[in-house]
């Protein structure tokens, strides 16, 4: 009996230690602190002479040899980063010379070597190199692009239809708007801002506008001392709406209840903050086949179209095989509420419903993360979105100001010679009104004085100016395993939480 029970004793004793390694091994697969790329512990070093410093690893442990597929994405990084210290989403070559670049933006055609005499551009010496996704692949100038062969987009449920000659529509109670649309709209279209007499630089903001000849523009007034001082002002009409809202966040958390009336007279409305410089009349530029139109906070064709980025949840095995990286998630940056279009549609109006009501109820709701919340989320349990389509602009047309001193700034190819952007909204930065001031004298600068320039744009640029504008992949890659473990074990973000 005794001689069983030993080997018995000895088998299960094996096994318990064999069920032990596993359940160790499967634990530090599943564990963020596992990953031998963000272990604590580890020398580092700065691989790219960028300030920015990088763990050195083991490359003989087994836990290595479980990441493996990761190591030689960061060993591809690294490489790429100690020959470039600069990344970029475009690969041009930075010049004095305009007319000195190795790839035009639009056709990709090379051309004459890189002249860089001009000390001035010291800090522009280095290329700006291509990463993902080229921004510019696509990219052919501001005018709309016909659909694609096929495909159609749905037709817009209008409040007003095209043939429809009483216009505005549902005018009862609302003749002082009315009145304000039949002297001013083009095309059922207004370009319209929501402020008070305190909003800075309000002035200079209609300037810049009345300059362009742009004529269906149209102040939404707070107070009575902006509509008193534009009433007799030339090319711009002001509608006194009542309010007491006082701060940026406030006023703009008025304009949802405000455009629906423009909306649900068959309006359709362009609204702007007023700390957008606009270069060129936007009313040509736009598509028109959505519902809503707006600009978007990201710098390059990922961060603003959107991009899937594959989930790779561990618990579902070891090997690659195993399912592990089958889920997807969509990532993409968030649309701007400085700038967009709102068509005159029944969804939009459903939409400027939800969002005045959610703004009047929720406290701490932010008028851009509402405005998120709903165009970009899905009905859910008992929620009702309102359905609206989105168009997202362009970001190299409808430019943030993160586009223009970090990306449009770096390269020649992007110089006024050669593309201007329809406008500017400063919405990165906390120097608003210099960073306006530097592109309206960029672009509408006098030449009889000089001002011709690139050094106009750069001119005192001090803060979020350089040229190391990065991907999302690579802002992201010494945290690439915290994000993917908030969405592999559901882990909500705070404001994310709040839709």
């Amino acid at each position: 009996m005794r001689s069983v029970t030993k080997p018995v004793l000895a088998g299960l004793a094996f096994g318990l230690f064999l069920a032990a390694l596993r359940g160790h091994w499967d634990d530090l697969s599943r564990k963020h602190e596992s990953n031998p790329f963000h272990r604590d512990g580890q020398s580092v070093r700065d691989v790219a002479g960028d300030g920015h410093f990088l763990a050195e690893h083991d490359s003989t442990g087994w836990e290595t040899k479980l990441f493996s597929y990761e190591k030689k994405a960061v060993d591809a990084t690294r490489a790429k980063e100690s020959k470039d210290a600069l990344f970029h989403d475009v690969d041009v070559d930075v010049s004095v010379d305009d007319d000195a670049t190795q790839i035009d933006f639009i056709t990709g055609n090379t051309g004459v070597a890189v002249d860089e005499t001009s000390a001035f551009f010291a800090d522009l010496e280095k290329p700006l190199h291509i990463t993902y996704p080229d921004p510019f692949k696509r990219f052919t100038g501001c005018d709309p692009e016909p659909a694609r062969a096929g495909l159609r987009p749905r037709k817009l449920d209008l409040i007003a239809k095209p043939d429809d000659r009483n216009w505005p529509k549902n005018c009862e109670g609302h003749a002082e708007l009315c009145a304000i649309l039949r002297k001013t709209a083009i095309n059922r279209e207004v370009l319209a801002a929501v402020a008070n007499s305190g909003a800075p630089g309000i002035f200079e903001f209609i300037d810049g506008i009345v300059s362009l000849g742009i004529e269906n523009f149209v102040i939404i007034a707070l107070d009575d001392a902006l509509h008193d001082k534009l009433k007799n002002r030339k090319g711009v009409a002001s509608y006194r709406v009542k309010n007491d809202a006082q701060g940026s966040h406030k006023v703009s958390a008025q304009k949802f209840g405000i455009v629906k009336q423009f909306v649900d007279r068959g309006c359709s409305v362009l609204l702007t903050d007023t700390d957008v410089a606009y270069l060129r009349n936007p009313f040509p530029f736009l598509y028109r086949d959505s519902d809503v139109e707006s600009m978007s906070d990201g710098w390059d064709a990922s961060s603003a179209f959107g991009f899937f980025e594959t989930v790779d949840d561990a618990s579902l095995g070891r090997s690659l095989n195993s399912g592990r990286k089958h889920a997807l998630s969509f990532r993409v940056a968030a649309l701007n509420s400085g700038m967009w279009l709102v068509m005159a549609t029944q969804a939009s109006s459903r939409l400027m419903t939800t969002m005045a009501h959610r703004m009047a109820t929720e406290q701490n709701l932010w008028d851009q993360a509402g405005y998120n919340l709903e165009l970009w989320f899905a009905s859910r349990d008992n929620v009702r979105v309102s359905g609206a389509t989105v168009r997202v602009l362009h970001p190299l047309c409808f430019v943030n100001s993160k586009v223009m001193f970090r990306f449009i700034r770096h390269a020649p190819n992007l110089r006024k010679e050669k593309h201007t952007p329809i406008a500017m909204h400063s919405n990165y930065h906390t120097d608003k009104a210099f960073k306006m001031k530097r592109v309206y004298a960029y672009y509408n600068g006098d030449k009889s004085n000089g001002v011709t320039g690139i050094e106009e744009l750069a001119k005192g640029c001090v803060v979020g100016c350089d040229s190391n504008l990065k991907t999302v992949a690579r802002l992201e890659k010494d945290a690439k395993a915290n994000v993917n473990d908030a969405l592999v074990g559901s882990k909500k973000w705070t404001e994310g939480s709040g839709g």
